[in-house]
């Protein structure tokens, strides 16, 4: 049995990895931002949560250990909660404006001879991200400022 809380930690985590991040796309969306600062603090939080929770049970000693592991643990999940966000927004359906923007690039990428798998269900934010990504990928600059 799968927990949901896990499979949305797990899909925000895959789609921080497909997202491009390309700096023209840093005015449009937001996953730019929180992806860098997700990365970022999954690599430094946890060990400063050690750092923080071993100075002040120095300084203030075994009378206040709950709140040391309360705040080393609060510090420690910052990361999570980003992923959390990342996984949420993986599986939003696109706004009718960036959906419609959607439909526009992958017309345009099948018109240029790029074989594109048919769409499923209505478009999703990490359907956009494998797009972007197969678009920067395989199609040159002056088609991709075209659409930036």
């Amino acid at each position: 049995m799968q927990y949901r809380l896990y499979s949305t930690l797990r899909e925000g985590r895959e789609y921080s990895k497909q997202w491009p991040a390309k700096a023209e796309l840093n005015s449009l969306f937001i996953e730019n931002k929180v992806i860098l600062l997700t990365s970022i603090a999954g690599r430094f939080l946890p060990l400063l949560a050690i750092v923080c929770a071993v100075v002040q049970y120095f300084y203030l000693g075994k009378a206040f250990l709950p709140q040391i592991l309360a705040m080393m643990l609060f510090v420690a999940a910052l990361p999570l909660q980003g992923w959390y966000w990342l996984g949420v927004r993986a599986a939003t359906p696109l706004p009718p404006s960036i959906a419609s923007w959607y439909l526009q690039i992958r017309q345009k990428m099948q018109q240029q001879g790029i074989s594109m798998a048919p769409i499923k269900q209505p478009g999703r934010y990490k359907d956009l991200a494998i797009l972007l990504q197969q678009a920067y990928q395989q199609l040159d600059r002056a088609f991709v400022r075209q659409w930036f």
